[in-house]
């Protein structure tokens, strides 16, 4: 069987050039999992300042949650998540713009991302209690969307390939296609 490379009534309406489409394809899964790796950042960020307000003013035994340091280590932490997170797709993207290919990069931000707006999400809803969870609050007309967060965020570790997919892509670069298989 062979392919011709010259236009045909066929091919004349092609995106790009005939026999790029796998190259055209990868580069789009390679966008997806940065555009995901930034989404789940947003997400975490947004879970994070509610979490955060809700626990400068929320009083338990007499003082703000805020003042509990259990709370205080689990946002620093989840500050420096973001951070890194933020870091990773920024990457991805600079060397995507700048040499066409950033797979591996992709895939870190695509984890970290999505696994941080999780992981986030899911400590905003323990602090915010009952608050985290309503979508309605009856008297003050709404709640807080860190239940919709954490949800939507649970997605991002699945589409444009699963996150255990992403660590096997890396660990393929890591030790090389003959070991990983």
């Amino acid at each position: 069987m062979s392919f011709s490379t010259t236009p045909s009534r066929q091919t004349k309406n092609f995106i790009g050039a005939p026999g790029a489409g796998l190259k055209g394809a990868l580069s789009a899964l390679t966008l997806g999992r940065m555009g995901v790796g930034a989404i789940g950042v947003g997400m975490a960020q947004a879970a994070f300042d509610q979490a955060c307000a809700y626990m400068e003013k929320r009083k338990v035994f007499g003082q703000e949650l805020a003042r509990f340091q259990h709370w205080q280590f689990t946002f620093a932490n989840h500050a420096i998540g973001i951070e890194n997170a933020r870091s990773l797709y920024q990457k991805a993207a600079y060397r995507f713009d700048r040499e066409g290919m950033a797979d591996i990069e992709a895939a870190m931000a695509k984890i970290a991302g999505s696994g941080l707006a999780v992981d986030v999400a899911r400590d905003a809803i323990r602090a915010c209690g009952a608050y985290g969870f309503a979508r309605h609050v009856q008297g003050e007309g709404h709640g807080l969307p860190l239940e919709a967060i954490y949800r939507d965020g649970k997605i991002g570790e699945i589409y444009e390939g699963a996150n255990e997919i992403q660590r096997w892509i890396i660990a393929r670069r890591i030790f090389g296609r003959g070991i990983t298989g």
